[in-house]
């Protein structure tokens, strides 16, 4: 954005820029994205660039709001005086915005820098998401992808809306529900995301409680009383524990991080990102002040983690990472102790199981997302990840269906699509960790016969009413990994099923992760060369149904793919691995030795010599 070379605010110059209708394509191979940013770090590595100039755009978004919208993250007119403003006897100010466009400063050339580890820019991306990611000399790619990630509706008590109550009371006429003061906007399905540029600040705080509704304020202390036990708990388990060599508790900042406000922030922030990777939380029933405080711990890490914006700082990813080590070590001790003390047929030893394996899951994600650290890697895929493999056996989830819609209500629904999703996404971990670092696959195929996760949209159905409506549009299907890879793998077919071309990106994200334990053992039991033509065939059809799903999804509901708008270089990945397995360059490669290395420095050096066109 231009600046004023007088007072050093933004130019607001909106009435003088003309629409820009290419800013999403790229100027040499005419590709268009969904973000204009997207298309600018395309268009510097393009392969049809060649030594064509690229013409850098200007940067930037108009200001849209006035001073008193914009601090309190509300829509605005951009009148002046606004209409909110106007109905709550403001004074409408734009001072941020210079009013005059005469007193310019011309545009630097702007070039994004590497993230190198301690840094706080945004990586540039030379090839891919996925070489960018396994570069240990790079850090904070997840996250600043995450950050990118475009924001989707608060559901259930992480809203700042009031549930509505089943009848009008007394009660009710004594406070009004403060969200009916926002002016409509019929555009606008979901209030804007809070932003933060301080862990520790306090005005977000305060603008936050002018939002929410007294029922929430009184959730505020029953939270807090958990937060308290939350820090008995960890300084119990760090003091009875002599086997932990980690970091000691600093109470002080344990308190500033977990504190009430934050922990609702955080919380927030993740349920918006929940698309990126592992929806495993059922955020329409997800309550803070009933989770396991194991969970509840790590939920606020995933949010502190997901809460980078673009053009901030890295303060909050930082803060959270410094608590890794500590949250890692309370979540698999809790597992452990449930699994060796409690019995695993009763049912409320079942669903505290499953808390804590989503709570150990999304911490196995978090561990990981940080590939230069080989220790902690090690940690996570050779201890971590068995574990949890280990009690989703004990505590029998592994191979859960649904049953009909007549003989499911949407309670027993939620608790097996709970289950369904949590063991589908370790066993898609546990393919990556083959992929990534030729860790042996922990889970066998054969064990993979539960039904594959329900549509998002069912998923996300926040009553009981909701969920009947929309089961009728999203019949139950009862296809499984076990059933769908003998087809992808059959060389005699020449066709693709037909219930096999309705699978959606995210079924299509799971298949490709399942492709992986086969490849790593096709390749170690030296019958790579005898599977390779029928492996070469199952990736093609692959990428056919990937298309198809693609056709099939809105330009809406693609920007919500998340880690699985980098499935199909996995595919490519996959796809060169198997045909450098059986080429005669297979003995210049140390990844293809098959040697565990739990990091990713010899993946890296595979997709530098062999991927040139990634």
């Amino acid at each position: 954005m231009d600046l004023c070379t007088a007072c050093e605010m933004p130019v607001d110059d909106a009435a003088h820029q003309p629409p820009c209708t290419s800013s999403r394509k790229c100027p040499f191979c005419s590709a268009v994205f969904s973000r204009p940013d997207g298309a600018r770090r395309h268009a510097k590595t393009c392969p049809q660039r060649g030594s064509r100039t690229l013409h850098e755009g200007k940067r930037g978004r108009k200001t849209r709001s006035c001073d008193q919208c914009s601090r309190l993250k509300v829509h605005c007119n951009a009148r002046s005086p606004c209409e909110r403003c106007v109905s709550r006897k403001l004074d409408c100010t734009y001072s941020r915005c210079c009013p005059t466009t005469t007193n310019r400063q011309p545009a630097a050339p702007h070039d994004e820098p590497h993230v190198t580890r301690g840094s706080g820019s945004r990586a540039s991306i030379p090839k891919s998401f996925l070489l960018n990611f396994t570069d240990e000399r790079q850090d904070f790619i997840t996250e600043c992808a995450v950050g990118e990630e475009p924001d989707g509706a608060l559901l259930g008590p992480t809203s700042v809306a009031a549930t509505p109550s089943p009848a009008p009371s007394d009660d009710c006429l004594d406070c009004i529900n403060p969200t009916l003061l926002l002016p409509f906007d019929e555009n606008q399905n979901y209030l804007e995301p809070l932003e933060f540029e301080r862990l520790y600040g306090t005005e977000e705080q305060d603008l936050l409680g002018a939002f929410v509704d007294q029922s929430r304020r009184l959730k505020g202390d029953l939270l807090a009383a958990r937060l308290h036990q939350l820090e008995w708990e960890v300084t119990e388990h760090i003091t009875s524990n002599p086997s932990y060599r980690g970091p000691h508790l600093n109470p002080v900042a344990f308190r500033q991080f977990f504190s009430v406000s934050n922990v609702q922030n955080f919380a927030m922030i993740f349920c918006r990102k929940r698309h990126y990777q592992y929806p495993l939380i059922h955020w329409p029933t997800f309550c803070l002040e009933e989770a396991s405080l194991p969970l509840l711990m790590v939920v606020v890490l995933t949010g502190a983690t997901y809460s980078y914006r673009p053009g901030q700082g890295l303060g909050n990813v930082t803060e959270a990472r410094k608590l890794y080590h500590l949250a890692d070590a309370f979540v698999f001790e809790r597992l452990e102790t449930l699994l060796r003390d409690a019995s695993p047929s009763s049912e409320v030893n079942q669903i505290e199981g499953v808390q804590l394996c989503q709570a150990g899951l999304l911490m196995y994600g978090l561990e990981t997302l940080s590939i230069s650290d080989s220790a902690i890697y090690r940690i996570a895929v050779t201890e971590r990840l068995p574990a949890i493999a280990r009690a989703l056996r004990r505590l029998q989830l592994v191979g859960t269906r649904h049953s009909p819609p007549e003989e499911e209500d949407w309670q027993l629904f939620v608790h097996r699509e709970q289950v369904i999703r949590l063991v589908t996404w370790t066993f898609a971990v546990d393919g990556l960790a083959a992929l990534c670092c030729n860790n042996p696959p922990i889970f066998s195929m054969l064990e993979m016969s539960g039904s594959l996760p329900c549509n998002p949209a069912l998923w996300d159905a926040d009553s009981e009413t909701a969920f009947g409506m929309l089961r009728r549009d999203h019949s139950a299907r009862s296809l499984s990994l076990k059933d769908i890879m003998p087809r992808l793998l059959d060389s005699a077919s020449r066709n693709v099923d037909g219930d096999l071309e309705n699978l959606s990106p995210f079924d299509l994200h799971i298949v490709i992760c399942a492709f992986q334990p086969i490849i790593f053992n096709s390749h170690v039991s030296m019958s790579l060369p005898q599977q390779s033509k029928t492996l070469l065939h199952a990736l093609t059809r692959w990428k056919y149904l990937w298309e198809r799903a693609l056709e099939r999804t809105s330009s809406h509901y693609r920007q919500y793919l998340g880690m699985a708008k980098n499935i199909p270089a996995i595919e490519h990945l996959s796809r060169r691995i198997v045909q450098v397995a059986t080429s005669p360059q297979v003995g210049s490669s140390r990844y293809l030795e098959r040697v565990p290395s739990y990091g990713a420095r010899e993946l890296h050096s595979f997709m530098q010599e062999f991927m040139s066109d990634v």
